[in-house]
């Protein structure tokens, strides 16, 4: 068993070695490496952005249920899955950090990510945000106009997440003032559309 784990973990290590160097030659224009390793622009383009603890935990999830031997059969498919995984789940803490620096509220961020109230409060404290006490202030008929014409402006982006930060990044709002403006927005338009039906079917 321990001798198993061993080759596990040196496997890991070279994994994780031939992808630092595949993607150091990828930035030098060298795509020798990449190429042989049957990985994609789009995928070295992922792993660029990744962090030296992310790359050597892809390896480790990549070996975690092969044998030794098998490792250095490169499945090029399966690793560009994980990556794809992990470049995911970063895009999502930057996602998360933006939000919150955009002033997104605990109810918000609940709704949205399934974060609890301690790890909002925690990724504030580590980001060294204040906290927001009271109530949103009303938003004036300027600010529902800049919103609503936002809002219309990115309906091409399909991840509703995403589309909140574009209009965000749109008008320099805050996201809770954006979120709430947003949500009666789509109120007023789904009765509108349900009006619609009944008409139709009258």
């Amino acid at each position: 068993m321990a001798l198993s784990t061993k080759l596990k973990d040196e496997s890991s290590r070279f994994i994780s070695s031939l992808l630092l160097s595949a993607l150091e030659g990828c930035q030098q224009g060298d795509m020798e490496l990449v190429e042989r390793l049957g990985l994609s622009i789009e995928t070295m383009q992922k792993l660029d952005r990744l962090r030296a603890d992310q790359i050597f935990n892809i390896s480790g999830n990549y070996v975690r249920d092969l044998s030794a031997l098998e490792v250095f059969q490169i499945d090029s498919r399966k690793i560009s899955r994980i990556i794809e995984l992990a470049a995911e789940e970063t895009r999502q803490y930057e996602m998360i950090d933006e939000y919150l620096r955009r002033g997104a509220c605990k109810t918000m961020m609940a709704e949205l990510f399934g974060m609890r109230s301690t790890q909002v409060a925690s990724r504030k404290k580590f980001l060294n945000l204040p906290t927001v006490k009271g109530r949103l202030p009303v938003s004036t008929l300027e600010e529902q106009r800049q919103i609503y014409d936002a809002w219309l402006d990115s309906i091409k982006i399909a991840n509703y997440r995403e589309r909140l930060l574009c209009v965000a990044r749109a008008t320099n709002l805050s996201m809770s003032k954006i979120y709430r403006e947003v949500q009666e927005i789509e109120e007023i338009t789904n009765k509108s559309s349900q009006s619609k039906k009944t008409k139709i079917c009258a």
